[in-house]
C-alpha cells in the first residue's frame, strides 16, 4: 500500500496502514533533541578541557588533528540538528510535515545518514587517538594523561549523538512514501 506524501500518522496509532502511530513524531523530535544536546555538551567539554604545562604552554585539543576534527563535525551536527529541530516540531504539532515534496523527503533521508556516519567516523577518530596517545605517552607525562582522560568525556557524548541521529535517520527512512 503506498503511503500518501504528508499524511504520515495519526493519532490514534490504529496501523492501519496509513500512519505509523502516535509517538511516531514525539519519538523523532525526542531523537533531534538528544542529538543537539549531547552534541552541544560534547563541545562545551571539548573546548574547557585544557592543561596548563610548567612552561607555560597549554595543552587543548587543537594540538591534535582528531580532535579538531572531532570539534568540527560536532559544530556541523549542531548546525545541522538545529535546522532539523524545527520540521520535526512542526510534524509533531500539526501530524504532517512542513514541506511535504518527495525530494524534501528524500533529501532529509540521504541528510541523516550522511550526518550519522559523519558523527561516527568524529567519535571513531577521537576514541582512537585517544588510546593510541595514552598507550604511547604512558605515565611519564601526568598531565597529558589527565588532559586524554577527560577527553573520553566529549566523544562519548558524540557517540551518544551519533546514536540520537541514527535514530532520527530511522525516523526519516519511515517518512518516505513505500
Amino acid at each position: 500500500m503506498k503511503m500518501p506524501v504528508g499524511v504520515e500518522y495519526d493519532d490514534k496509532g490504529s496501523g492501519d496502514g496509513v500512519g505509523v502511530g502516535s509517538k511516531f513524531p514525539v519519538t523523532a523530535l525526542t531523537a533531534r533533541l538528544l542529538t543537539l544536546l549531547s552534541l552541544i555538551i560534547s563541545v562545551v567539554v571539548l573546548k574547557t578541557n585544557d592543561k596548563s604545562f610548567d612552561n607555560g604552554y597549554v595543552l587543548t585539543y587543537k594540538d591534535f588533528r582528531s580532535y579538531k576534527y572531532m570539534f568540527y563535525v560536532t559544530v556541523f551536527g549542531i548546525g545541522y540538528t538545529l535546522l532539523q529541530i524545527p520540521f520535526a516540531l512542526y510534524f509533531m504539532l500539526k501530524k504532517k510535515h512542513l514541506i511535504t515534496s518527495y525530494g524534501f523527503l528524500k533529501f532529509n533521508f540521504y541528510a541523516d545518514k550522511a550526518m550519522t556516519v559523519l558523527l561516527a567516523t568524529g567519535a571513531g577518530a577521537a576514541f582512537g587517538a585517544t588510546m593510541d596517545i595514552k598507550k604511547y605517552a604512558g605515565d611519564r607525562i601526568p598531565k597529558l594523561q589527565d588532559f586524554l582522560t577527560v577527553i573520553y568525556v566529549p566523544t562519548t557524548f558524540l557517540l551518544v549523538g551519533c546514536i540520537a541521529c541514527a535514530i532520527s535517520s530511522v525516523h526519516s527512512s519511515l517518512h518516505l512514501p513505500r
